[in-house]
């Protein structure tokens, strides 16, 4: 599984994209800048089949439309907890204001494949495993994908963990208890080496985060 990492959007979103051994691939966080996104699937002749969010706010949905007119057969995914924010501006938030402009509307299309706890998504040698952490929103997840070959697995946290910190709470539906809750059970007992990708800012580790997160 080959990891590309592109930073897009007005609150810089890691976008991560997946490709396997026949240049198949998986979206992770389209958060903006669909054109960036759109230039580097052409420059590595991958052909997209997922389009997973992590959660529904609108700095993580941002590309959908455009990536989902540009490949129609892509499948978005999200979990079934936060599936109607992909189409309700007030629940993405951006009919609050805060990721582009005050007069900014976005409206995803709704999705392919509603996601829950355990649920897997196989895409050749990319096998990902879905760990619901609801408390940023109530459908957030992270991914957790399994390596081989004695590499380190990896996961995707999208705005439930990042280094040093964790998600905001303080948005319609988040809570601060189920966030750390989940955290806890779900993601602190990952090996210790395992490689975390967040939705904002640098990558860390669950070895790092179990000794320095103060949250945690």
């Amino acid at each position: 599984m080959k990891i590309e990492t592109l930073i897009v959007g007005p609150l810089d979103v890691g976008c991560y994209i997946l490709a396997n051994e026949d240049n198949e691939a998986v979206i992770i966080d389209p958060g903006g800048d669909a054109d960036e996104i759109i230039k580097l699937i052409k420059g590595r002749k991958l052909q997209p089949r997922y389009l997973i969010n992590t959660h529904g706010h609108g700095d993580h949905i941002g590309a959908n439309k455009e990536l989902k007119a540009l490949f129609p057969e892509l499948k978005i995914c999200i979990h079934e907890g936060d599936k109607e924010a992909l189409t309700n501006p007030f629940k993405n938030l951006s009919a609050l204001g805060g990721f582009q402009s005050k007069d900014y509307i976005l409206r995803s299309p709704p999705a392919d494949v509603t996601l829950k706890e355990g649920d897997r998504i196989t895409l050749g040698k990319i096998r990902l495993e879905v760990l619901h952490t609801p408390g940023h929103t109530p459908g957030g997840i992270c991914l957790l994908g399994r390596s081989e070959d004695d590499k380190p697995d990896v996961l995707f946290s999208g705005d439930s963990l990042f280094q040093g910190s964790i998600g905001r709470t303080d948005f319609p539906g988040g809570n601060q208890q189920d966030l750390v809750k989940s955290l806890r059970e779900k993601v602190l007992t990952l090996k210790e080496d395992t490689i975390v990708y967040p939705g904002h800012g640098p990558t860390t580790t669950i070895g790092y985060e179990k000794v320095n997160n103060p949250y945690l």
